[in-house]
């Protein structure tokens, strides 16, 4: 598949993606345990598949563990808790429709992720919702949250500033993105270098640019982008 076929096909996943941004959520509508569940989602996704990290956080959620939690409970708690909670198989969705149950990995170290999140944002009497508030722009709540989310790096922290309808302007560099950037404009990037905000914004901006050709917003860009090179890997057209 060429970059030039890879482009029609973004060109035309922005229109469908453009069709659904009026299901966009309103962040400011939002209770503080949506926060928390798209949060987890955000965190869990850095450890596994998108899919999966889905699914342990509806198990979680139905645990009851994704909860603004009092003041008082431990780390130690709250990660027995939740190790507990995905100790046993959870159904993942397959290509074909059906439903395939697996063990999620690390489970330790996303207790871990999770626990200290909600022990650094609750135990100090703050929220989620709170801290975008005290935000002035979307880099500085990506700042922010990265400084407050156990296993935010930019491209988590950017992740669930769309997925709760923060905003549109903030590029979530994930691999499939990163693999476009090498077919359209020739830059090898190693996601474990993005880690580092500056170059981070760096490469943000160069997807902006390519956005602006687009002629849509980089959010939109970014996600005809993702979902397009993700087919296109699955199914072998790269």
């Amino acid at each position: 598949m060429t970059v030039d076929i890879i482009n029609q096909t973004i060109r035309a996943m922005c229109l469908e993606v453009k069709t659904q941004a009026s299901a966009t959520q309103n962040w400011q509508l939002m209770a503080e345990e949506k926060f928390l569940y798209e949060a987890a989602i955000c965190i869990f996704g850095s450890q596994m598949v998108f899919e999966m990290a889905v699914a342990t956080a509806d198990r979680l959620r139905e645990w009851k563990l994704l909860q603004p939690a009092p003041r008082g409970r431990s780390v130690q708690t709250i990660e027995r808790k939740v190790v507990e909670a995905l100790s046993d198989p959870l159904p993942i969705p397959a290509h074909d429709g059906t439903q395939r149950l697996v063990r999620p990995r690390f489970k330790n170290r996303l207790a871990s992720l999770l626990a200290r999140t909600v022990v650094e944002i609750y135990g100090q009497s703050r929220t989620i919702r709170g801290l975008l508030f005290d935000a002035r722009s979307a880099r500085e709540a990506r700042e922010i949250l990265m400084q407050h989310v156990w296993g935010f790096g930019p491209k988590q922290a950017s992740l669930f500033l769309r997925r709760v309808g923060y905003c549109a302007d903030l590029a979530v560099l994930d691999v499939h993105v990163l693999d476009y950037l090498q077919l359209a404009r020739g830059l090898s990037l190693s996601p474990s270098k993005l880690g580092r905000l500056s170059l981070y914004e760096e490469i943000e901006n160069t997807f902006q640019e390519i956005a602006a050709d687009f002629g849509h917003s980089m959010g939109c860009v970014d996600l005809a982008t993702w979902l397009t090179m993700r087919v296109a890997k699955r199914e072998a057209f790269l």
